[in-house]
């Protein structure tokens, strides 16, 4: 039943149906006081029908999202705001606080048949570092020897990286880096081993890798920037050493072998 009572004027006059709204308010609220039939007959006009169905839209468009609110249960898939959930190419970028402790983690054995690749650190204050690896299905170690399961998105994300930057040409440098121009020279080389469909173990580096940083300093095969798929996967590589202090690792036995899957 419509009526003429005050809550309805907390609708904010900078609303373009407002107007309307009251309109129809009110017209209904007289034909309700004058009969049945007055109302009837009214209810077969093509105006208020279509003022009805305005305010029909207008509640909908207005007062639905704070319905939701007392009753998520209710929210349709397309109110998510979970960004992990919008498509299987969203950045995994996070992925490292969204894994979760593998609860199997001291039964897990590494293996080459699992093997998705494996990211290892060349660098002057750690020339053997390991950095992370990941496993089918959606489990990775990290630089602390931790086993981590990985939500389907990210992993399915980091994977897919790494497959193509594994298909980028060889660069003729040693380790086969893209080198990123840096002023300062003895720069990390972050090493990529992307297991290949043939079972092969195909390498590829990126020396001096910076968030804000992508000219290379040779180019190479026409590019002068970093690939955006190395610069976005070995972004996201470096989570890998969340919390690392070198000398404190959970795991150096199973980090040891993860690095002699990749013949180091």
């Amino acid at each position: 039943m419509l009526s003429a009572d005050p809550a309805y004027d907390d609708i904010p006059n900078s609303r373009p149906y407002a107007p309307l709204y009251r309109s129809c308010a009110s017209h209904c609220t007289s034909a309700w006081h004058s009969g049945p039939n007055k109302l009837a007959a009214l209810s077969t006009k093509p105006l208020f029908l279509a003022l009805t169905a305005l305010v029909g839209a207008y509640l909908l468009w207005y007062h639905l999202p704070a319905s939701l609110e007392f009753y998520p249960h209710l929210s349709p898939s397309w109110t998510s705001s979970d960004p992990t959930m919008s498509s299987e190419h969203a950045s995994a970028q996070g992925w490292h606080a969204r894994a979760n402790p593998h609860p199997s983690a001291a039964s897990f054995a590494p293996t080459k048949d699992a093997l998705v690749f494996a990211a290892l650190l060349n660098a002057p204050a750690d020339p053997q570092g390991f950095t992370l690896a990941l496993f089918e299905p959606d489990l990775a170690v990290d630089a602390r020897g931790r086993v981590l399961q990985l939500r389907p998105q990210d992993f399915s994300r980091l994977a897919a990286l790494a497959r193509e930057a594994a298909q980028l040409p060889d660069t003729g440098s040693i380790m086969n880096a893209w080198r990123v121009a840096h002023d300062r020279t003895s720069q990390k080389i972050d090493r990529l081993f992307v297991k290949t469909p043939g079972g092969d173990v195909r390498e590829t580096s990126v020396q001096g890798w910076h968030s804000e940083k992508k000219q290379l300093k040779t180019a190479v095969a026409g590019h002068q920037e970093l690939p955006p798929v190395l610069q976005e996967l070995f972004g996201d590589i470096q989570e890998g050493r969340t919390d690392f202090v070198r000398g404190q690792e959970e795991n150096d036995d199973l980090i040891s072998q993860v690095k002699t899957l990749v013949g180091n």
